[in-house]
């Protein structure tokens, strides 16, 4: 049987990051360079977590392609974790 819980709230219990920007369990770590981060987050927020959604929303919203930019997403779950690479990435 699963057990549905909050986010925010499993998230603090487990010591998990959070998104700054939606509140949500970041679970999904990945890096893009910081002339590319400080144009897509503002700057409230460049010196904290944001989650893939919310950057990935942010760049929609600004109009910056980044998908050449990602080439290694790691996903950290509560049972395993997992290195995903990017074969190929397409701009939608």
């Amino acid at each position: 049987m699963a057990r549905i819980t909050n986010k925010k709230t499993r998230s603090f219990r487990s010591g998990k990051q959070t998104c700054k920007v939606c509140g949500c369990t970041d679970k999904f770590d990945f890096k893009v360079p910081n002339r590319l981060w400080k144009k897509v987050v503002p700057v409230k927020c460049q010196n904290k977590v944001v989650c893939l959604e919310c950057f990935d929303e942010l760049a929609f919203e600004k109009g910056v392609d980044y998908c050449d930019f990602i080439d290694v997403l790691y996903f950290a779950g509560d049972q395993a974790t997992f290195k995903f690479q990017a074969v190929e990435a397409h701009r939608v």
